[in-house]
């Protein structure tokens, strides 16, 4: 059994969590474990918590694709600090708010399970009593065409939903609007598909369906002493470190949450409605003055003053309608560029990795690792899917990285770089390492990428006699554009001048290459 709270949470290859729109992150605490209640979480107890604006994230360090989970913070009423005796490491215990009138504990009582799964020969939706997986065979016939599929066939098509016993209909799409966007999200949806916003119908837990997350694993190791009429709630168990800046930062987020809520003042600072105007100083002053005010020297300091008024009222008006007008020409070009510009599908908010968020140096540059790792997997994602190999220099990744990811967050040492790219085995990232090639030039690999290129090299002087670096260059490049870069080819070109694979032509115009089919070494 376990709380209805927890929600899987999508990774990505290096093991940071995706967010979503206008999600940023707040706080990452490293050396964390997870418990429900008083029982500590099967395959839980060595990860990172994130803390964002919209989620409490728990990313496991040793399975972060299949056992990372979440909390969103509008599910947490409260929080409290456990500090550190003896033996007993220093604990964060969250509350959870109520979402079943009927019981304070949201603990999930088993349930019929039926699943619902799309014939591969006549495309007819059945429905099952049970969970469906490769271990029950035969499977269940077709309700149209009568014949049992495979498995393997329809396994991408299988959902699973637990059967309540309430008669009620399915809430309307209708009812799920967005408070935020007011986009009508689907009614199953938790969140808002365009800005990501907690939606009411997850806050009130309505409706008669409540699917179950095959992805989600929850297992304790014991009971978890959660009973009726008791608040439910989970620890965040602290190895390294006391996780009191946790602490701090959750509990200002959720206050800050509970804040926000009550400061819904429409209009505010608005200066017209409808094009009325709400409440703007005139110009023209009516100024009730009499006789004496206007003689002598107290008359003439008078009339200066209210010409400095109408001066400063005039300015200021000007520079309000200035203000305005360049607001809708940065406007017209924002709508000019995004019509013109590609729009990237792919495109995810990044965790801001800043070093006030970590205890250490070594926490920082694990998190850096995981970034870079990120970076490089989505940089030369075409170039890995075409090739099978990914080759590129510390330099060009340096450059890279900086340029692209570390602008006003702090840029990165060259050590720092290094340091990270080092860390890419101990954090299970395998599919990148850093070697050394021709003993000089340090590079980021994955598989045997120096021979691939070696070989594509030999073919094309084999083809080619005479080649120069250009023309190399060109001929590797002609599919992807710049995806070997000229420093990567002249390093693969004096290896193989070293071991004798090629010879060399030097000319006023160039060096070229030949094959070396007479003088092996």
């Amino acid at each position: 059994m376990y709380v209805r709270q927890w929600h899987y949470v999508e990774t990505t290859p290096s093991g940071q969590p995706i967010l979503r729109e206008n999600e940023k992150d707040v706080y990452v605490e490293h050396s964390v474990g997870l418990y429900q209640g008083k029982s500590k979480v099967k395959a839980k107890q060595k990860g990172r918590a994130y803390l964002t604006s919209q989620r409490l994230i728990y990313i496991d360090d040793v399975s972060p694709t299949s056992d990372s989970v979440s909390l969103e913070l509008d599910d947490i009423s409260g929080v409290e600090y456990s500090s550190k005796f003896l033996k007993k490491s220093a604990k964060l215990i969250i509350f959870l708010k109520e979402q079943d009138n009927d019981s304070t504990c949201n603990v999930q009582e088993p349930k019929p399970i039926k699943s619902q799964w799309i014939c591969p020969i006549c495309m007819m939706g059945n429905e099952t009593n049970g969970e469906i997986d490769g271990s029950h065979l035969p499977l269940p016939a077709c309700m149209n065409c009568g014949i049992s599929p495979d498995y393997e066939m329809i396994k991408n098509s299988i959902s699973t939903l637990q059967d309540n016993n309430d008669n009620k209909a399915p809430s309307d799409n209708s009812d799920n609007v967005c408070p935020a966007c007011t986009f009508i999200n689907h009614s199953l949806m938790s969140n808002c598909e365009i800005c990501g916003t907690r939606l009411p119908a997850a806050l009130s837990n309505s409706g008669s369906q409540s699917f179950i997350d095959s992805r989600l694993k929850i297992e304790l190791e014991g009971s978890d002493g959660l009973t009726e009429g008791e608040k439910c709630y989970i620890q965040l168990s602290f190895r390294k470190s006391d996780g009191v800046l946790l602490y701090q930062s959750m509990d200002k987020v959720l206050k800050e949450k509970e804040r926000e809520k009550t400061l819904n003042v429409f209009n505010k600072g608005a200066s017209s409605i409808n094009g009325v105007e709400v409440e703007r100083l005139k110009s023209d002053f009516t100024l009730v003055e009499n006789k004496m005010s206007q003689v002598g020297i107290a008359g003439l300091e008078k009339t200066q003053e209210n010409q400095l008024i109408r001066n400063d009222i005039l300015m200021n008006n000007a520079l309000s309608d200035l203000n305005n007008l360049m607001a809708l020409a940065s406007d017209i070009e924002k709508l000019y560029g995004a019509a013109n510009k590609p729009e990237d599908k792919n495109k995810t908010p990044l965790l801001i990795i800043d070093r006030e968020k970590f205890l250490n140096k070594s926490q920082f540059i694990d998190e850096i690792a995981r970034e870079i790792y990120g970076f490089i997997m989505s940089e030369f994602k075409e170039q890995k899917e075409k090739d099978g190999v990914i080759l590129i220099t510390l330099v060009d990744i340096y450059a890279l990285y900086n340029k692209s990811m570390r602008i006003g967050t702090g840029l990165i040492s060259p050590q720092e770089l290094r340091e990270a790219c080092e860390k890419f085995e101990k954090l299970g990232l395998n599919e990148l390492r850093l070697i050394r090639i021709n003993g000089r030039v340090l590079c980021i690999s994955s598989g045997n990428s120096f021979e691939f290129v070696k070989t594509k090299i030999i073919e094309i002087v084999s083809f080619s006699p005479g080649a120069d670096l250009l023309r190399l260059t060109q001929s590797l490049n002609e599919n992807n554009s710049n995806s070997w870069t000229m420093g990567i080819i002249m390093e693969v070109l004096q290896n193989c001048v070293n071991e004798g694979d090629l010879l060399i032509d030097e000319q006023i115009s160039g060096i070229h290459y030949y094959m070396n089919s007479d003088w092996k070494i």
